[in-house]
């Protein structure tokens, strides 16, 4: 039986441009399809076009289009170069992308923009060159311009007059490429789910059309997906899938950025050594290519590298040499010299970090962001914490925390309660105070949903070490023993032994405390907490490596509960309808008793249950009113979202009993705050009435 793969006849990156080729071409062409099968690598094919061109008089533009396609895919640059004074736009565009992937944006976006507006330009070109504007704005980091054409892409591609149905491939070959940057810009500010739906749809598309580069991409964008979410061995099926399409048909580039996708699982896994030899072949490859934005993230990885390895100078180094060329590039990467200032404060370089941060305090001021004016008040923070200063820290660290939690930011969110729980365990050393212990486990019980959401497990059993260490503390044994409990858990099933042995220690020490606890005591428990702080710092470094786009999160509904179980206020998002009684009526009554036994409790507390396709999030003040929120997903920076809220409304003047009417004025604050930190998502809605 005859694979598809040996099946005679042109790859399919090429034979679908054939109906645009001129005539004579076509004839000249079915000549030569027999010595081809459509699995063959793409350098066999470039090598055929090339002398097939080089034999010619004169060559369609159509043609050269399509070699210039090939000779990118493969990422021969130098036989593009041989075309440098052709005026045939179809070989033009590719050297324009070629352009982009050194990082030459602004000269790549003018050429592009020309080309665009040339009359009678063939609809073909003239939708690749307004998705090369897309892809420079995109790696500038302008993602509003970005987005701006990319729509533009699409809206042109579907209205554009009716092509022939032997032409619709070439039409769907290059939206798939639009498709793909598509999902890059939305990669940090998208749900998870609905971006890897969209992926699949796209990855169908790839496979009907048959073509490879294209299917690798999505299994390539749908591995990193999986990496951002945590699943890790999912992450590495789905890029090994990808590099077999991208050997098979020679494409260097994103095979190579296919590797360093699995050299970051390598750190994530703690595989340095192995990450190490790959990011070091990548650097060569990258150089040699000139990809110059994937040679300083080839660079940055191995900081990373060294950063786990707890080599803070050596990760120094690596990070100013990838901001050289990202400033060479003029891209807009201020997170990672929010980074590098971080890693001034970690090694107590103060005067590095604040002459940095005066040029990072310049850079929002010239390009306003709140997720980087967060992470400077967290820097400040950390700062203000390094000359003892805790009240300012405080301060600071609220503000960071503030804007992180508004605009969607779950890594900086984290980031920023770790360094809280730094701060209070230095605090305790001093003043041993039993309030501090109380605030930290509050800080523990709200961070620790990011790195369950994230699968981050040597973050997890940190944690865990520590609530079990404080709870001991207060002489809370019983439930330390539980926390210790978890943490061995962890760590049977992740495989670390040597972890497994310190913790099954510190179990075998607590259990002497059962049956009586009098008497005895054990030390670690009553050891200063700078060990625990030295630990959390090289952990807290380590998890927030992702972008400063805002999330734009919200659910499906808000409600503002009072504890008698009557809704004060209410709010449905406005991009779908909800069918209001249906929706909440019955969980409002199923919540009504379990609120009741929370308001009891007297403390601010968060819980997640599921209600039949969605998930609830409720969190309870002792003021006697409760936030809830009805979503698709539970997420930590929802969660965050909402904790941010009842912290909030927790200033007004609830009132103690509620019979349905509520105060204008409360009700405008309430409504007030809900738009600051959800915007025009959500709107009010009067049609969620229940009978008690």
């Amino acid at each position: 039986m005859i694979e598809e793969g040996d099946m005679v006849g042109f790859p399919r990156e090429f034979s679908i441009y054939l109906p645009i080729l001129e005539k004579q071409e076509q004839d000249e062409l079915n000549g030569f399809e027999k010595d081809f099968r459509i699995n063959d690598s793409l350098v066999k094919l470039s090598k055929f076009l090339l002398n097939f061109i080089e034999n010619k008089k004169n060559s369609s533009a159509n043609l050269l289009f399509v070699l210039g396609k090939i000779l990118f895919s493969i990422s021969d640059y130098q036989s593009l170069e041989i075309f440098d004074k052709s005026n045939h736009y179809g070989i033009k565009l590719w050297q324009i992308r070629v352009l982009l992937e050194k990082g030459m944006n602004e000269a790549a976006i003018r050429l592009a923009s020309e080309i665009k507006e040339i009359e009678d330009l063939s609809p073909f070109f003239r939708l690749h060159a307004i998705r090369s504007i897309a892809y420079g704005y995109l790696n500038l980091g302008n993602y509003e311009q970005s987005r701006i054409y990319l729509n533009t892409l699409f809206e042109e591609a579907f209205t554009s007059q009716k092509l022939p149905t032997d032409q619709k491939q070439i039409l769907n070959d290059i939206l798939l490429d639009g498709h793909a940057d598509n999902l890059v810009l939305n990669r940090y500010v998208e749900e998870k789910i609905k971006l890897e739906n969209k992926i699949n749809v796209a990855l169908h598309m790839a496979m009907d059309l048959g073509e490879r580069n294209h299917i690798a991409k999505f299994c390539y964008l749908l591995g990193l997906l999986y990496r951002d979410s945590g699943k890790f061995d999912e992450s590495q099926t789905m890029t090994e899938k990808a590099k077999s399409f991208l050997e098979s048909t020679g494409n260097k580039l994103v095979l190579a950025a296919a590797k360093g996708n699995l050299g970051t699982l390598n750190i994530v896994l703690g595989n340095l050594d192995e990450a190490e030899k790959e990011f070091n072949k990548l650097h060569e490859i990258f150089n040699d290519l000139e990809a110059n934005r994937y040679l300083a993230l080839t660079i940055k990885s191995l900081g990373d590298i060294a950063i786990e390895r707890g080599l803070f100078e050596e990760a120094i180094e690596k990070y100013e040499e990838a901001i050289k060329i990202i400033e060479k590039l003029n891209l807009k990467e201020t997170y990672q010299y929010c980074t590098l200032a971080e890693l001034y404060l970690q090694t107590n370089r103060l005067k590095d970090f604040e002459i940095f941060l005066v040029s990072i305090e310049e850079e929002i001021r010239a390009n306003p962001s709140p997720v980087i004016e967060s992470y400077v008040y967290l820097l400040k923070g950390m700062f203000s914490v390094k000359r003892l200063n805790y009240g300012h820290a405080i301060e600071e660290y609220n503000r960071a925390l503030d804007l992180a939690d508004k605009h969607g930011s779950g890594e900086l969110s984290a980031k920023i309660l770790m360094n809280l729980i730094f701060m209070n365990l230095g605090n305790y050393d001093l003043e041993k105070d039993n309030k501090i212990l109380e605030l930290t486990l509050r800080y523990l019980d709200h961070l620790f949903p990011y790195f369950i959401e994230n699968s981050l497990t040597r973050e997890q059993v940190a944690l865990y070490l520590l609530q079990g260490k404080i709870l001991a503390l207060q002489e809370n044994y019983t439930q330390a023993f539980n926390s210790l409990q978890q943490a061995k858990e962890l760590t049977t099933e992740k495989g670390l032994p040597q972890l497994l042995k310190l913790i099954n220690s510190k179990i075998d020490q607590i259990n002497l405390l059962f049956p009586s606890f009098e008497g005895k005591e054990i030390d670690w428990i009553n050891e200063p907490f700078r060990k625990d702080i030295i630990t959390l710092e090289e952990v807290g470094l380590r998890y927030m490596q992702k972008s400063y786009v805002d999330l734009d999160i919200s659910p499906l509904a808000l409600i503002i509960l009072h504890r008698s179980g009557i809704p004060m206020r209410s709010y449905v998002i406005l991009k779908r309808a909800v069918k209001d009684q249906l929706l909440f009526g019955g969980f409002i009554v199923a919540v009504r008793d379990m609120l009741t036994e929370l308001f009891e409790e007297q403390k601010s507390q968060m819980l997640v249950i599921t209600y039949g396709n969605h998930k609830i999030i409720i969190e309870a003040n002792p003021k006697g009113f409760s936030s809830v929120a009805v979503s698709a997903l539970d997420s930590f920076s929802l969660r965050r979202k909402i904790h941010q809220l009842t912290d909030k409304l927790s200033m007004l003047d609830i009132p103690k009993q509620f019979y349905g009417e509520l105060d204008e004025t409360v009700s405008n604050a309430i409504d007030s705050e809900v738009k600051e930190l959800f915007g025009s998502n959500l709107v009010f809605s009067d049609a969620i009435k229940v009978d008690f």
